[in-house]
């Protein structure tokens, strides 16, 4: 059996299971239907897939065509993770060698013995869309120390429920501090795998240890070599994590491209090969997409990276969860440390609210904390954040005017598109920023920009 994931904008996602073809297209009379809002570029049958001795293969039927890494196809054979687009859409084919037992959503219908449904089709419930499911889900994420409260988180995390048992790679992506790593913990949970959660994040390990500290090595590989597992191989049977995934370099990216293809490990100085059962998942806050167009970032890599992608929000856009993070934080620090739980006042509250927040949720806890060892059970005062951090005191009072950004955000901007110009290297990021390099240190630790680790 072999299954597709039928995504559009990253919003919604489908899951279709079939054996010896499936159709897709425009009219009813197909197996996946592509129909958001009359959608009439897709065409009423557009393309099928039928499995051949030598194993799947994709036939476009369509007057605008079906893609495959940016080109039109007539033909082509599918491999496991392999993505192909539909006007809008987008679509992951899944083999049945790499999932063995898929999670599957149910809305209304029948369920056959086996629990699927009648239909075939498993579809992820719209975000937005408040239901006993989403109270329950939203509970059991609460005991996992992960604070939903505003549709789009709801949403996200209904998503993250749908795929989490699909063992194709994924791309977590949003800025620093938005909390890309408890999304991939919270897959990881979801999965269903028996093994564990081995995280690497990629812009702290050397070049010439990066090989090494994914694959493993043997003694006598290089220099004080011993005798030593990767991160890929300590992951079997679980979740290899990729933080920072856009740190990688380009020489080391098609290394974990050609893991992705076969799931085969050789230790570094070895020849014996392994093979291990591993879902990678990744995470960035870079664009992927811009480092790509300047030659910064494999695009073969990204996408096969990026068979499904989640994108979080920052905590800007999904302010009404800043009073709720705000009380969790409190009193997590309260059991924690033994103060008594602190009040807090209006003002102070209004203070939080009113925060841009441009290293988000991180930023957010971290500036609870200080407060918290400060006043250490007395009530949280607008006083007493200020005296934790300035940036806290100048925040914008006013509604934002169209058009206008605040200088922070446009500061922010040219600090990330200076490292992007100068490849993250700091000395000369700086001086094309006319600061020096203990200013950009302070303002990307203020905004939340990841050191990528040049100099």
């Amino acid at each position: 059996m072999a299954y597709l994931v039928v995504g559009k904008e990253v919003k919604e996602y489908r899951v279709f299971r079939f054996t010896d073809r499936i159709t897709v297209g425009r009219a009813e009379t197909n197996d996946v239907v592509l129909s958001d809002r009359d959608d009439l570029l897709v065409s009423r049958r557009h393309a099928e897939i039928l499995k051949e001795r030598e194993g799947y293969v994709l036939r476009d039927r369509s007057k605008n065509g079906t893609w495959v890494a940016g080109r039109r196809i007539d033909s082509c054979p599918l491999v496991h993770g392999m993505k192909f687009e539909i006007v809008d859409y987008e679509i992951t084919f899944v083999d049945e060698d790499a999932v063995a037992d898929v999670s599957h959503r149910r809305r209304k219908g029948g369920t056959r013995s086996d629990g699927a449904r009648e239909d075939g089709v498993d579809t992820l419930v719209p975000s937005g869309v408040e239901d006993e499911a989403s109270s329950r889900l939203k509970a059991r994420l609460r005991e996992d120390g992960v604070v939903v409260v505003s549709e789009k988180m709801t949403g996200l995390y209904r998503d993250v429920e749908t795929v989490a048992r699909i063992a194709v790679p994924l791309l977590i992506l949003g800025e620093a501090g938005t909390g890309k790593e408890h999304v991939a913990r919270t897959l990881h949970a979801y999965s269903g795998r028996t093994g564990r959660i081995v995280a690497i994040n990629c812009s702290s390990i050397p070049e010439g240890l990066f090989e090494s500290e994914l694959f493993g090595c043997v003694k006598g590989a290089f220099n004080n070599a011993v005798d030593k597992a990767g991160k890929l191989e300590m992951a079997e049977g679980g979740t290899c994590f990729l933080d920072e995934v856009g740190d990688m370099s380009l020489e080391s990216q098609p290394k974990l491209l050609r893991f992705i293809e076969d799931q085969e490990i050789t230790r570094l100085g070895d020849t014996k090969t392994r093979r291990v059962d591993v879902r990678l998942i990744a995470a960035t806050n870079q664009d992927l997409k811009d480092m790509i167009r300047r030659s910064a970032f494999r695009k073969d890599f990204y996408e096969r990276l990026a068979c499904i992608r989640l994108e979080l929000p920052p905590l800007r856009e999904r302010k009404e969860e800043i009073p709720v993070l705000t009380d969790y934080f409190l009193d997590r620090f309260s059991q924690t440390y033994g103060w008594r739980l602190p009040g807090i006042s209006k003002s102070a509250r209004e203070i939080l609210e009113a925060y841009d927040w441009p290293g988000n949720i991180r930023e957010l806890r971290n500036i609870l904390l200080a407060v918290s060892a400060l006043v250490k059970g007395e009530r949280i005062t607008s006083k007493d954040l200020k005296a934790v951090t300035e940036e806290l005191g100048q925040a914008p009072t006013t509604q934002a005017v169209p058009g206008v950004r605040p200088i922070a955000e446009v500061e922010a901007g040219h600090i990330r598109e200076a490292l992007r110009e100068t490849g993250g290297n700091k000395a000369r990021a700086s001086r094309l920023l006319g600061i020096s390099r203990d200013t950009l240190y302070k303002k990307m630790k203020k905004y939340g920009i990841a050191d990528s680790g040049g100099a």
